[in-house]
């Protein structure tokens, strides 16, 4: 029985990629009418936040009220009981589809039966479940019975996972490519197995990825990654026990990385060095969090990397080659976190339920690497970065993100490879399913060894150009969009929305700066353009096609009049 479902979902599986002659290893699901029932959105232009609202906590004088059951409401890939998807096609898809067990839900939330009601591990078992790559979405609705306890309803729909990995994108001239198989709830345990060869600018070869987000129904995580390159190997193990829920009590883990690979410096968009480069990376750590106290959380890791890279010349390499690397140190890490999610929609997806934290997220790290355990100079390791988002109206809604990471080196006091990234976003929604969004970001970098570039292109948002077409130690882009969330299935399949958008930035050293190489004074590029967005409905959650036509308003020789981008990314 086992073998016949999986040949009918491999069947379905090529019948969906030919239909569509997409990346359709990139997509979701929408949850059928019954499980948005009871958090809908509003359709009046008040709501313009698009916050969902959520069903109030049960109405209970009774402070020592217990979960008195849990009951599993799993709805399949498509609702035919909507005339729109009772197709022959959708009902043998239901059929050949192989639901997610029980087994993995249950493991998943932060409650049993027989536990005291708590109202926020309710919510925060949705958003969990609305994290794994195999489920649409959740709701959880909780109601008071007879005895004064809560009987707990979970409410989840699947997707399609088992997919042919068959797909291309185009993004500032370069085309990547890759064809295999995916399987993101392998026999419905909620494993991700995949196969695929891919092809890129850089390298060609075979990625194989097992990665097991709850081994044996427990909260420990296991990852296994193989790839053979055109230009090298790599693998990577990693088995943690991570702090899954805002006020886990503890963390721990251990990863092993070895990756040997050429890569290649650019100059406006060409290839002008290429060398080989090995990183062997060894990780282990413990954490600690404190309990959750005024939506506040704070952690605190220990840890021990021991981190090499290697730099080697071939027969491309025009430039001097970056110095090895060897950093062992052990590190502290502190983690501050904000609990204060709201549900919305029409912000980074279409018509989909989305978690969005108004509260900090901040976290710092600090390292020390001597030079008796490197055999390099001594090094102090930092990094730091924070995300916030604030509506400051009824219709807007601010994001500020903000990341420094770098070496300072005891031995030439100075700084190394700092690069330093600062962005705002902000959204102003004039309907439910239009916004104006205007995205800006600042880079800035010192000191960078000859393996790293800060660099500006298509690939990094200024879609009329190539990648890495231009290059210094700061930059800034700013980007504008009119944005269409269109509440329209596209064959049941995708959701569908559309962008016009206008990329301004620049890329450029500072004085005399430049060492490696001799570029020009570079001016501000512009471009503008028009997208379509597809967000898959019924496969593979939280990633969205991006179909962009962009024209470069500077006109150079070696920059075409049009770019096509064709890629898949995270968000809209």
């Amino acid at each position: 029985m086992l073998n016949r479902k999986w040949i009918a979902r491999s069947c379905f599986s090529l019948s969906i990629l030919s239909m569509f002659m997409l990346s359709v290893c990139a997509q979701e699901t929408p949850l059928a009418q019954s499980c948005q029932n009871d958090d809908s959105l509003k359709t009046s232009e008040i709501n313009l936040r698009r916050q969902i609202e959520s069903q109030p906590p049960p109405l209970t004088t009774n402070s020592n009220a217990k979960i008195a059951s849990i009951n599993l409401k799993q709805l399949n890939v498509f609702n035919t009981e909507l005339e729109a998807e009772n197709n022959a096609l959708f009902r043998f898809a239901n059929r050949a589809h192989i639901q997610t067990e029980p087994e993995v839900i249950k493991s998943i939330l932060l409650f049993k039966a027989g536990e005291p009601f708590n109202q926020k591990a309710l919510a925060e078992s949705e958003r969990l479940l609305r994290k794994q790559n195999y489920l649409y979405d959740a709701q959880i609705v909780a109601n008071e019975n007879c005895d004064g306890d809560i009987d707990v309803t979970v409410v989840t729909r699947d997707l399609w996972t088992l997919l042919p990995e068959l797909s291309f994108s185009r993004s500032g001239g370069e085309n990547k490519s890759s064809i295999g198989f995916r399987e993101s709830n392998l026999f419905g345990w909620g494993k991700r197995l995949s196969f695929a060869r891919k092809t890129d600018s850089d390298r060609n070869g075979y990625l194989f990825v097992y990665d097991d987000p709850n081994i044996l129904s427990t909260r420990y995580r296991g990852r296994i990654e193989y790839a053979d390159n055109s230009d090298g190997k790599s693998h990577l193990v990693e088995l943690t026990y991570p702090f899954y829920a805002i006020d886990t009590p503890y963390s721990y883990g251990a990863l092993s990385y070895s990756t040997q690979r050429e890569e290649a410096l650019y100059l406006r968009g060409e290839k002008f060095s290429e060398f080989e480069q090995t990183t062997d990376l060894n990780q282990i750590f413990f954490g600690h969090s404190k309990p959750l106290s005024h939506n506040w959380t704070q952690r605190l890791s220990l840890g021990y990397i021991d981190e090499q890279q290697t730099f080697k010349s071939i027969d491309e390499t025009t430039v001097p080659l970056a110095e090895n690397r060897q950093l062992s140190y052990p590190y502290v890490s502190g983690h501050w976190f904000e609990d204060n999610f709201i549900k919305v929609r029409n912000f980074d997806s279409i018509y989909r339920t989305e978690d969005l934290n108004l509260g900090w997220n901040i976290k710092a790290t600090l390292g020390y690497s001597d030079e008796s355990n490197s055999n390099d100079d001594s090094h102090a390791i930092y990094s730091l970065n924070f995300h916030k988002a604030h509506f400051s109206g009824d219709n807007t809604l601010w994001r500020f993100h903000a990341d420094i990471q770098g070496y300072w080196n005891k031995e030439q006091k100075q700084l190394e490879n700092l690069i330093t990234t600062s962005q705002i976003q902000y959204y102003l929604n004039t309907s439910i399913d239009q916004s104006w969004y205007v995205k800006a970001r600042l880079q800035y970098a010192k000191n960078l060894t000859n393996d790293k570039q800060l660099t500006l292109g298509g690939e990094t948002g200024l879609r009329g150009y190539p990648i890495e077409f231009q290059h210094g130690d700061r930059s800034f882009l700013v980007s504008l969009e009119k944005r269409y969330y269109w509440e329209y299935d596209l064959l049941q399949l995708f959701k569908v929305g559309g962008a016009a958008f206008l990329d301004v930035g620049r890329a450029w050293y500072n004085n005399d700066s430049n060492t490696l190489y001799q570029v020009e004074n570079t001016p501000v590029l512009k471009n503008v353009g028009l997208g379509l967005r597809l967000a898959p409905s019924r496969a593979n959650a939280g990633t969205m096609i991006h179909l962009d036509i962009a024209a470069p308003l500077n006109k150079y020789n070696d920059v075409d009049s049009v770019q096509w981008l064709l890629s898949v990314k995270n968000s809209f």
